[in-house]
């Protein structure tokens, strides 16, 4: 069976896929504007509040690792539901949570969620749209987990401010409902896989794919790719606040200018990357990426500069991002969900070591060092791309015929 019915249901499947993705960035990004009030609320340092993120982060990273050959044995739909559904409860959990403790824990379930979601629902794009169309497929859905951060955080930050964090996630998790009831009702049933004893073969599946070198090299890649945003991402308040004197107040303006960055690039690197390959585009991008971001701490001589050095790195880093995806629902289509998932890991994993790593840089270097050191992780980056990974071409072209339209 392909999907092959009206536009109107095909840009559903794809709005749906959209609403999925803005839920997981939602989700990952709600705690920052609410930390403080958290700590306090709790009783509990700003230091000790931080590892609501760490909880999230782990948990999810963990169980990505072991969620991908269910989502090839049990097939997308389910799982991106399920997933949604155990968000949904994490978040009701959030809202009416007696202590930090208890938050923790709740945190933690939001993480499992995600590791459902996360790939489920880039496996779902892999399968739903031919391997031709498949960047400006990818482009549309980081546009939503982008939007996240430009729309909704700074809406719940507000929410938290006029109310209290509780309404934050209590209007989240009302949210969440709906979105599952969507997906439920209207996210199509999976196209039908090969039935050749691989795809669904269980753990099995993880090592395959680890064993694969194109594969393993690649997703080392996006780990390292994710490691060198959150370098500088982790610390960029802090650098703008000591280095330029922004005011804390104004600090979210980052944010938004980063979103902005990766809204444009991704659109316009998927689209790219359609016509001219996934992989040239994502050899050029690491190496922009690595270009601006060293430059935004080295040779940003007024506050303009470094925004302007920043939003070009974020431009660069949402076309790489856009394209990496695509290339990889098609490493190994049998296995997609599973790569999709150790994918998804990599990509938590990468939060916890940029952090760590940038944290190192700025005790040795002060903030002069976090572009240099993001920009050496980029290079690698790089470097694993254009020595191991070969585009896999459209061997996926027509396993599922959902138009990006």
């Amino acid at each position: 069976m392909s999907l092959t019915g009206p536009r109107s249901q095909r840009t559903l499947v794809l709005a749906l896929l959209c609403v999925a993705s803005f839920a997981v960035v939602f989700n990952n990004l709600i705690i920052t504007p609410i930390l403080p009030e958290i700590s306090e609320d709790f009783g509990v340092r700003v230091a000790v509040a931080g590892l609501l993120v760490t909880a999230y982060a782990v948990a999810g990273g963990i169980a990505a690792v072991f969620s991908g050959p269910f989502i090839d044995r049990l097939g997308r739909k389910p799982v991106v539901v399920a997933g949604m559904a155990t968000l949904t409860v994490a978040t009701a959990f959030s809202a009416a949570a007696p202590g930090f403790v208890p938050l923790l824990l709740a945190r933690a379930m939001a993480g499992l969620g995600v590791a459902c979601l996360t790939p489920a629902v880039f496996a779902a794009v892999g399968d739903y749209f031919s391997y031709e169309e498949r960047g400006r497929a990818m482009s549309w859905v980081i546009s939503a987990n982008t939007s996240a951060s430009i729309f909704g955080v700074p809406a719940g930050a507000v929410l938290s401010g006029v109310f209290s964090w509780r309404w934050t996630f209590v209007a989240l998790a009302v949210l969440l409902v709906v979105f599952t009831w969507l997906l439920f009702r209207k996210l199509p049933a999976d196209p039908p896989r090969r039935a050749d004893g691989r795809a669904g073969s269980g753990m099995a599946a993880i090592p395959r794919v680890l064993r694969d070198l194109p594969t393993s090299a690649a997703l080392f890649s996006n780990y390292l790719s994710t490691s060198y945003w959150f370098v500088f991402a982790t610390y960029m308040g802090a650098y703008f606040h000591d280095e330029f004197g922004v005011a804390k107040w104004a600090l979210g303006g980052l944010t938004m200018t980063m979103g902005l960055g990766v809204l444009l690039g991704s659109n316009a690197g998927g689209r790219l990357a359609d016509r001219v390959g996934k992989r040239p585009v994502i050899l050029w991008t690491s190496l922009t990426c690595a270009v601006f971001i060293a430059l935004t701490t080295t040779a940003a001589v007024a506050m303009a500069v470094g925004l302007g050095f920043l939003f070009l790195f974020a431009v660069s880093g949402g076309a790489r991002f856009a394209s990496s995806q695509a290339i990889m629902t098609e490493m190994s289509p049998d296995d997609r969900g599973t790569v999709m998932a150790l994918n998804a890991a990599g990509q938590q994993f990468g939060i916890v070591t940029g952090s760590v790593v940038g944290g190192l840089a700025l005790e040795a270097g002060g903030y002069a060092a976090l572009g240099p050191t993001a920009a050496v992780l980029a290079l690698v980056s790089m470097a694993m791309y254009g020595l191991f990974v070969e585009e896999r071409g459209p061997a996926g072209a027509g396993r599922g015929e959902l138009a990006a339209e």
